[in-house]
């Protein structure tokens, strides 16, 4: 008897289980065609760092190749993912970025909002760095320098 409740509980948990699961997933899409799923209940930190990407959280403790990771998504409802913070230090100015305190060996990459990697190139000013919006289709970008994302828009 004690063996059928415990299988009539693991039923009707199971449900609840996959639900949450169902709500809200970061999808990884890798080099060779292949996904890997990270449910958002597990609150994972995402860090971009030497070349690579980890994701950590109390249960995870995943880590790639920036090479590895063409793109993220996301897939489910209510990801409740809020807005970057303004982190790094850079001004928008005359149609281009320019970067504050940052040298040739820092790193710096863009994003689309669907998680792809935008080429791009920094050029020498006076000021420092600067990235020039030219070289980008209009829309919202997701800037990482040195491991700290901000958002920024191309008009």
């Amino acid at each position: 008897m004690r063996k059928f409740l415990l299988f009539i509980l693991s039923l009707l948990a199971f449900p609840l289980h996959s639900t949450a699961q169902d709500n809200a997933t970061l999808v990884l899409w890798h080099a060779d065609g292949t996904t890997t799923d990270v449910e958002l209940y597990l609150r994972p930190r995402i860090e971009f760092a030497n070349d690579k990407i980890r994701i950590t959280s109390n249960v995870l403790n995943m880590e790639f190749s920036k090479d590895d990771i063409v793109r993220f998504s996301y897939k489910g409802e209510g990801t409740g993912i809020a807005s970057p913070q303004h982190d790094a230090d850079y001004s928008q100015e005359s149609g281009r970025l320019v970067f504050h305190g940052i040298s040739a060996t820092d790193q710096v990459a863009v994003y689309t909002t669907n998680g792809v990697r935008v080429p791009v190139s920094l050029s020498v000013t006076s000021d420092g760095f600067a990235l020039p919006l030219s070289t980008l289709s209009k829309g919202v970008y997701l800037l990482n320098v040195n491991g700290k994302t901000s958002k920024f828009i191309r008009p």
